[in-house]
């Protein structure tokens, strides 16, 4: 009878449920870290009760039940991943020590690149003394040179588990060439020590980029116990409420997976729950009309954007998290410390920063009462009177302004020599302009028009500043949808099955612009793109799904020869690739460059190299949702239910009128100085803007 669907965030978990007239509820509950599936239950109790039901009386009813989770995230960022050892070909051992050059300054923006002679390399997930060089050597071209030396292998392998290491990833020079001695290596330690975690590059990413390829495989197994650790709670809790199928995981690819499956690549899981948002703006786009979308998903610690373009989601084909480059592809969402829990705090010479440490859901902000003693954003909503203090989570959860008023006067008013109000505001203002450059820098510096885009913003705090951010971006349109506030949770209930698989080229496969392809690229191009869409049939049939029935899309990544980094182009063409397909290929491919570079930055007279191909398989799982109304309150009456006093710059505290969002009808119209709650978030509308509500209940902001 009903489709869940959940967010597991750093701060709240989001719940959203579908019964079988496609009708939607909400729910929140805050996070429990310490014991992830207490918080999944209480927010699916949250959502349940919307209509009468509880956990444990709609689990059994459930005819599919999905999760997004930020539990690799954080394993990642905070280092509380496995004991973690590597192995490869002896001597290359200081791979993941040397990095490349690059690695420093992955996922660093311009303003904190001031000075790149110092930038600093991230730390390797695997310390020095748990790696270790096996006698073997396979050469570009897949031949075996040196065979692998077992009983050197077997004694290495014994030193790492005596250790005690608990997850071991395995990545030799070329193995993506011929995996032989890798799958040999992985046989020896599942038949000695049978309880390590076990990665091996041939397996999780068979591409060329040494260091990328080490670097990926070492941190999957570094992350995959903690995923196996939460799917087991998550599984066992569900199931024993009722949940009698496999549960099914968003992985950053924008889709779902089996958990038993995605516990075998837990780094395809790390931006799992924003990747949710992106695909139900999507979704959304497709409804109204729109395809050229930014979403914009401020939660509890961070604020992450993502670009739409011409109904696709941007996506790259690897993934940074913390500066590691990871060689799996994802959909992008780029993210800065700039959420409802992120810090303000004063530096040295007494300016006002943001970020981006966060205080999360423990102790959370010093409004939630327990235990917070510093200033946050949310803090600062609280003290201005955009949130409500006894409308949070619909009443569900009282907040203490005066305990808010008390941190960002202590904090940031008293040391400034300013009013409590004005520091509040001005925290207020520095976490909108942190937004408003990220949503230019995502835009304008890629080459994109933001006025030929719409802004839908969501999250928990997404509402509450896109009324002060947005006149700075200036975007064709701005929409909160109706499921604003569980707007990922919702999108991974929409999301479909989705799996990808890569494999690297023979080295310098070459097209030389204005020349016929070569046969032999055309056949080895084609007798790869076979080989990885037999994987992802196979794949597609362990989740229980027939392999015919998935669609399959190729991508190849294209680089000018001697460059060092590649740009990924769809292909768009019926399989076997012909050679008349290059041409359309080569023209994407310069398109896409000059997008990104500048006008005439492409060269006609350069070769190009194609380095890897991706196959991706898609297919929508049993039991998903097809059609999906507005959130049900079960509530009517008028929308305005009172006033409160309000901080506006040019006035001061002031009484405004307070609508009830729920309550407000389809061509619905609010004039600002206004605000309106909703159960999870609030929308301050600033004087003079206007808020439209349309036939679906999505709020259109007009600044």
């Amino acid at each position: 009878m009903y489709l869940i669907s959940t967010d597991t965030g750093g701060t709240f978990v989001d719940t959203s449920i579908v019964d079988a007239d496609g009708e939607l509820f909400v729910g929140k509950a805050p996070s429990t870290p310490h014991e992830p599936a207490k918080g999944l239950l209480e927010s699916i109790d949250a959502a349940a009760g919307r209509f009468g039901e509880s956990a444990s009386s709609v689990l059994p009813k459930c005819r599919l039940f999905v999760n997004g989770t930020t539990v690799t995230t954080n394993a990642l960022i905070q280092r509380k991943g496995t004991k973690t050892g590597f192995i490869t070909t002896a001597g290359f051992e200081d791979t993941l020590l040397i990095g490349r050059v690059r690695s420093r300054t992955a996922g660093l923006d311009a303003m904190e690149i001031t000075d790149y002679r110092h930038a600093e390399r991230p730390e390797p997930i695997v310390t020095r003394d748990l790696i270790r060089g096996v006698i073997e050597r396979v050469d570009y071209q897949g031949e075996v040179i040196a065979s692998l030396d077992v009983e050197h292998a077997t004694r290495i392998v014994d030193e790492l588990a005596a250790e005690g290491v608990e997850g071991l990833a395995i990545c030799l020079l070329w193995s993506f060439r011929n995996p032989v001695h890798e799958q040999a290596l992985k046989h020896l330690v599942t038949q000695r020590h049978p309880h390590i975690y076990v990665t091996t590059s041939s397996d999780l990413v068979p591409v060329i980029g040494e260091y990328e390829r080490a670097n990926t495989t070492a941190i999957n197994s570094f992350l995959g116990p903690t995923l196996q650790n939460y799917v087991r709670g998550v599984e066992h809790v569900v199931s024993s409420t009722g949940y009698d199928r496999e549960i099914l995981i968003m992985q950053s690819i924008g889709g779902l997976s089996p958990a038993s499956e995605l516990a075998e690549r837990s780094v395809t899981s790390l931006h799992s729950g924003p990747v949710g948002g992106i695909v139900a703006a999507q979704k959304l786009g497709e409804q109204l009309g729109e395809p050229n979308i930014i979403t914009a998903d401020m939660g509890g610690t961070s604020f992450d954007v993502g670009l739409i373009v011409d109904g696709s989601p941007q996506t790259a084909s690897q993934t940074i998290v913390e500066r590691n480059i990871l060689r799996v592809p994802a959909v992008e969402a780029v993210s800065i410390g700039a959420g409802g829990g992120s810090v303000a705090w004063l530096d040295e010479v007494g300016a006002l920063r943001l970020g981006p440490q966060s205080q999360g859901s423990f102790p959370g902000p010093a409004c939630y009462g327990r235990g917070g003693t510093l200033a946050t954003v949310t803090d600062a909503d609280v003290v201005l009177g955009y949130i409500s203090a006894d409308y949070f989570l619909g009443g569900a959860m009282k907040l203490d302004r005066e305990k808010a008023i008390e941190v960002v006067n202590e904090n940031i008013a008293k040391p400034l020599g300013i009013s409590v109000e004005e520091a509040a505001f001005g925290i207020y203002r520095i976490a909108n302009s942190h937004m408003a450059d990220l949503v230019r820098q995502m835009t304008i510096e890629r080459g994109y028009d933001p006025r030929t885009f719409t802004l839908v913003n969501f999250g928990g705090c997404g509402p509450t500043h896109c009324t002060g951010y947005g006149p700075e971006v200036d975007v064709k349109s701005s929409i909160i949808p109706a499921a604003a506030t569980v707007f990922s949770a919702f999108g991974i209930g929409q999301s479909d099955i989705r799996h990808f698989s890569s494999r690297s080229l023979r080295p310098m496969t070459i097209i030389r612009q204005g020349e016929p392809v070569d046969l032999s690229v055309t056949d080895e191009v084609n007798e790869i793109v076979r080989s990885l869409s037999d994987n992802m049939r196979e794949q597609l049939e362990r989740d229980g799904v027939r392999g015919d029935e998935g669609t399959f899309a190729v991508h190849i990544e294209l680089r000018y020869k001697g460059q060092t980094n590649e740009l990924t182009i769809p292909v768009r063409a019926d399989l076997p690739i012909a050679q008349a397909h290059f041409d359309e290929i080569v023209e994407n491919f310069e398109r896409q460059y000059e997008m990104l570079y500048g006008k005439g930055a492409r060269s006609t007279l350069s070769a190009l190299e194609l380095i890897t191909i991706r196959v991706d398989a898609t297919v929508t799982p049993p039991g998903s949702a097809s059609t999906i109304s507005q959130p049900r309150y079960q509530e009517s009456g008028d929308p305005l239910v009172g006033e409160r006093q309000v901080y506006w710059p040019d006035r001061g505290y002031a009484p405004t009128p307070v609508y009830r969002g729920e309550l407000l009808t389809p061509d619905e119209t609010v004039i600002g100085p206004a605000v309106i709650d909703t159960y999870g978030t609030t929308i301050p509308l600033h004087p003079g803007q206007i808020l439209e509500v349309d036939k679906t209940g999505n709020y259109y902001v007009r600044h």
